[in-house]
């Protein structure tokens, strides 16, 4: 079996699906910024493109605080593909995510527990905006 390969793994602030399937992925970013903590943020998105899956499996996408290992935003699903060359891609447009403090989040993308790939958002306490 061949392993499963992350082609993306994107934070946007807003992903968009056209009639004709496309993704528009507008405004990527890895920083949130805020005066106050706990904090609610505005909307946002995540874009995740995988290959060389084949047949079903289990996926989950969680954004995880790397000091305290609290998960403030968990996903999980499945995934069902029938050629390994396609791209999947997964959307996951959000209503906004509460940050109980700043610090380095991580969000990891796993596939059958094992973890695919995972890139850090920075979430930071600023004087003015």
């Amino acid at each position: 079996m061949r392993e499963p390969v992350c082609t993306a793994l994107l934070f946007a602030d807003k992903i968009i699906i056209e009639n004709n399937g496309k993704k528009g992925i507008i405004g990527t970013f890895s920083r949130i910024q805020s005066q106050a903590f706990p904090v609610n943020s505005a909307p946002w998105g995540i874009y995740i493109a995988v290959t060389n899956v084949e047949g079903k499996h289990s996926f989950s996408v969680n954004l995880e605080n790397m000091e305290t290992n609290e998960i403030i935003f968990p996903i999980e699903g499945d995934l069902d593909s029938k050629n390994s060359e396609e791209i999947i891609e997964l959307v996951f447009n959000t209503n906004g995510v509460l940050f109980p403090r700043e610090g380095k989040y991580s969000l990891n993308f796993t596939i059958d527990k094992e973890v695919l790939s995972s890139t850090v958002l920075y979430v930071e306490k600023v004087t003015t905006l």
